[in-house]
């Protein structure tokens, strides 16, 4: 079945976060990540191990930052091509047959115009050829994750619609406000999100990060997209709120407490659910064990 055939039939289990396992396989703070396709293809290659064998039905590419805008900080812009190609087949090579592979794509890291410097076009353009480079490298669909800005996420679903992804994810990053209401750091509402990025071509709406998010946060981003949406709803939540500790943001949740969480997420109606930063192996393995336990009872 396809992921969508998947997500309508029942629960599915991406995996979790990439950057903090980069670092926990030796990724120094403030090197760049996406460049271990090619100076570490070994140890991305068994952190994508390690999340299928804790129960993955769904794993992402490490390529969240390898576009020309973000790579431009190390030096490696005109890479981003190569490097996207590269992080797809580590991953397809990894999941084979046995689960889907999403080539993942994150914001640019700066603002659009008028707010900034970006050009509307320039950033559809690279969206497009990073969404292509994910394809040809094996990704079974794309994911736009962390998304903020609605201009930026539309268009980068755009992009993966023209790259012609089978499968389109489309994420925000949400944070729960002062007065309750859940909001991104662009002051966009889930209602608002999930109806332009159904309508750009999102065939599955999300939900990830997010450092003031609760379970109950994410529960009410889900009941706010099923109001406006029947498409399937996707939740990577982190394990808990960050805490700095020696320069580095260290999240506490543990895994069976990361599950329990998340069974109040899949009751509102997410039917893919996973983790983002600070969730490990452990936690997919107390995700797969709930919800194991939870379908056969």
């Amino acid at each position: 079945m396809t992921l969508l055939e998947r997500a309508n039939a029942g629960v599915v289990i991406g995996d979790g976060a990439m950057g903090t396992e980069l670092q926990r396989a030796g990724l120094p703070l403030g090197e760049c990540g996406e460049a271990w396709a090619s100076a570490h293809p070994d140890r991305l290659l068994a952190i994508h191990d390690a999340y299928l064998a804790a129960g993955s039905e769904v794993i992402l590419t490490n390529s969240f930052g390898a576009n020309p805008w973000v790579l431009a900080r190390y030096e490696l812009a005109d890479q981003y091509e190569r490097l996207n190609r590269e992080a797809a087949a580590i991953a397809r090579r990894a999941a084979g047959a046995r689960a889907v592979v999403l080539g993942d794509i994150g914001p640019c890291g700066q603002f659009l115009r008028p707010l900034g410097a970006v050009d509307p076009a320039d950033l559809g353009e690279a969206f497009q050829r990073q969404a292509r480079a994910l394809l040809d490298g094996g990704a079974d669909g794309l994911i736009v994750e962390t998304m903020s800005a609605l201009d930026e996420a539309v268009a980068a679903v755009a992009a993966a619609r023209q790259a012609g992804a089978p499968v389109i994810v489309a994420s925000m990053a949400f944070d729960e406000l002062p007065n309750g209401r859940v909001r991104t750091m662009m002051g966009v509402s889930p209602e608002q999100a999930a109806r332009a990025l159904v309508e750009a071509g999102a065939h599955i709406v999300g939900a990830n990060c997010g450092t003031e998010m609760r379970f109950e946060s994410f529960v009410a981003v889900v009941k706010a997209y099923r109001g406006v949406s029947s498409n399937p709803v996707m939740i990577q939540a982190n394990a808990g709120r960050p805490e700095l500790v020696d320069g580095a943001a260290v999240y506490r949740l543990a895994p069976d407490e990361f599950a329990a969480g998340m069974a109040s997420v899949r009751e509102a109606g997410a039917s893919v659910i996973g983790g983002c930063c600070g969730t490990t192996p452990a936690h997919i393995a107390a995700l797969r064990r709930r919800f194991t336990i939870e379908l056969k009872g």
